[in-house]
């Protein structure tokens, strides 16, 4: 008799324990699909892109069910009215952005030139890299768009080395809003060049190029303007896309720039703001 009390109170505790457990599943299943909006005005979109229609603002603390999700936009339903529709999660989920504002549903990729074994140009004693310099700046862009409430998507965050022909894939992937990519330029002749430059290939990047070219012109370096060049990371994809030249790395006045932090955070300064009316006018 006693061995079957505890049999059965064994068999009890294990049921138990298993219905416990399918509870918490089911309840974290749940409220993975539950979301409380932080911003105030979030845009909800009939279709998961910034450039679509507005169906209405979400106000701050609104209740949403998430009903399915396609490259971090959200289809959702608000718990109070029923109304459904796309929202950027990673503006209704940003915890610092008071108001969105149109650069906060844009999708921004940023690529460091070069990385690893492939260093790009160097200085004139060959002691300074161009993959240091642009991962420096690409970091401190980012930084910066991110006070947007911006997503900002890296093509490399370390020192490695990333092939040209997948620098385009994650503009084409999370159908990016613009891909930046940063280089500094080498003339091949010790202090004969200096100055920034900026390139474009498809027609669809123009409007972007002519934007930040414009912002740039508040560097301390001499703007020598933009031109359209077939360089392989601009011209194989669809989005639009630029590739800056920030200095010539071989120019001892321009180094002194480029390894400077001050100058770094002015780029991303002026890149954010030119990104900003770029948005704003398209």
């Amino acid at each position: 008799m006693i061995n079957w009390i505890q049999k059965n109170k064994i068999g009890l505790s294990t049921l138990g324990l298993i219905i416990l457990t399918t509870f918490l599943l089911v309840l974290s299943l749940s409220q993975q699909n539950q979301l409380t909006t932080r911003p105030d005005a979030v845009p909800l979109r009939k279709s998961p892109s910034r450039t679509s229609k507005q169906i209405l603002a979400l106000k701050s603390g609104t209740k949403l069910t998430v009903l399915k999700r396609q490259n971090g936009w959200w289809y959702v339903k608000d718990s109070k009215d029923d109304q459904e529709g796309w929202v950027a999660s990673w503006v209704a989920n940003n915890t610092f952005l008071k108001k969105p504002t149109a650069l906060s549903e844009a999708t921004i990729v940023l690529d460091p030139g070069h990385g690893g074994s492939d260093t790009g140009a160097m200085s004139y004693n060959n002691k300074y890299y161009e993959k240091t310099y642009t991962l420096k700046t690409a970091l401190a862009t980012k930084k910066e768009l991110e006070k947007t409430g911006a997503r900002v998507l890296m093509t490399r965050t370390k020192d490695v080395v990333v092939p040209l022909l997948y620098i385009p894939r994650t503009a084409e992937k999370y159908q990016a809003d613009a891909q930046i990519s940063f280089h500094f330029d080498a003339s091949g002749t010790h202090n004969s060049a200096s100055g920034i430059s900026q390139y474009y290939y498809n027609s669809n990047s123009l409007p972007l190029v002519q934007s930040l070219s414009k912002s740039l012109n508040n560097l301390p370096l001499e703007n020598r303007g933009y031109d359209s060049i077939p360089y392989l990371v601009i011209k194989d994809v669809t989005r639009p896309a630029v590739l800056l030249e920030m200095g010539f790395i071989d120019s001892d006045k321009d180094l002194t720039y480029i390894k400077s932090t001050s100058y770094q955070e002015k780029v991303a300064k002026d890149v954010t703001q030119g990104l900003k009316n770029y948005i704003q006018s398209n």
